[in-house]
């Protein structure tokens, strides 16, 4: 069960989740996380920098792994209903 759970997370990262995300309100936040990351990146120094990017890339696992998680908790609640 656990690869049709990781099949399943892979064809929805690579085919569905871009087309929910294409709203304005989304493109706007984006922008707006983009802007105040450029703002704050040219306030540290080369080491702060070195830091805060293996920090971030640690925290990129974790939400990776957390929202697996979740999809796999949806699915299995999907699937569940599927059976009444």
């Amino acid at each position: 069960m656990e690869s049709l759970f990781q099949t399943l997370y892979s064809y929805v990262q690579e085919n569905k989740v871009f087309r929910y995300l294409q709203t304005s309100e989304y493109r706007r936040a984006v922008s707006k996380v983009e802007e105040d990351w450029i703002r704050f990146r040219s306030m540290l120094t080369a080491e702060q920098e070195a830091y805060l990017d293996a920090l971030l890339a640690q925290e990129e696992q974790v939400t990776l792994i957390e929202d697996e998680a979740a999809f796999c908790g949806a699915l299995s609640i999907g699937i569940r209903f599927g059976r009444l």
